[in-house]
């Protein structure tokens, strides 16, 4: 028996995926190159644009973008 999946939604993207996995688990499993930009440094956030923690566990229907930022850390304004 398949284990039931939940929907999900990565950049516009809808993923099924299993309850209880964390983003970045289900990215792993889904797309390794998204994974390899959260771990490298970029930005995962909710629907709402706020920094959501990779490791913490992906609810049903969550709707979710990676995306570097433009700026490094060691840039300033002028």
């Amino acid at each position: 028996m398949t284990p039931n999946l939940i929907p999900i939604f990565v950049n516009g993207r809808p993923l099924r995926v299993t309850p209880g996995r964390s983003l970045a688990q289900s990215l792993g499993d889904h797309d390794p190159d998204l994974l390899a930009l959260v771990l490298g440094g970029a930005t995962a956030t909710d629907a709402r644009g706020l920094p959501v923690d990779a490791d913490a566990p992906v609810t049903a229907g969550a709707i979710y973008r990676v995306q570097r930022s433009a700026r490094t850390e060691e840039s300033t304004d002028a």
